[in-house]
């Protein structure tokens, strides 16, 4: 063994660091273990007890306001659609009386004939007007136009009006 002085004790020079400086035995100290920790208990979950929640009548009051209105724009729509429907209708029909119309004068000034017309009228005892049979009118006179003016009516009772023509509407359709 070589001697190496640290508080004069003696050790082995090439052994690894001396871990356990009370040891001298031959048998490994026992070395304190500390047991496993405990089990912590988790926090138990509270039942939460819901406070019952009570509607604001504002709120009532303004969803009805709301379904109300959209009710009205769904039945506006619709009377749109009905009258848009209508005029479509209506003009096809105008257009086929146009044409019927076309056809009708063409074969009436076919079936017009001058001389016949003459003819007979000279049987009758007509005669074409001389100049003192005419009349003439002076139609210069002031002519005279009313104009009339709508009520003047608040915004308010526009809104009411609408709302009555559109639940007069609503129960026509329903009808």
């Amino acid at each position: 063994m070589a001697r190496n002085s640290f508080d004069g004790e003696y050790y082995n020079g090439s052994a690894a660091y001396q871990i356990y400086p009370d040891y001298q035995g031959t048998a490994a100290p026992e070395i304190e273990h500390q047991g496993l920790p405990e089990e912590r208990q988790l926090p138990q979950k509270k039942k939460r007890v819901k406070a019952k929640t009570v509607v604001a009548p504002f709120a009532v009051v303004g969803l009805l306001a709301v379904t109300c209105m959209l009710i009205l724009v769904v039945f506006g729509y619709v009377q749109l659609y009905e009258a848009s429907e209508q005029v479509s209708t209506l003009q096809s029909e105008l257009s086929q009386l146009q044409e019927e119309q076309v056809v009708l004068e063409s074969l009436y000034e076919e079936g017009i004939d001058l001389t016949y017309i003459e003819e007979r009228a000279a049987e009758l005892g007509f005669s074409l007007p001389t100049a003192d049979q005419t009349v003439y009118l002076n139609l210069s006179g002031d002519d005279q136009a009313e104009i009339y003016q709508s009520e003047n009516t608040n915004i308010f009772q526009r809104i009411i009006q609408a709302i009555e023509r559109s639940a007069s509407g609503l129960v026509e359709y329903l009808s």
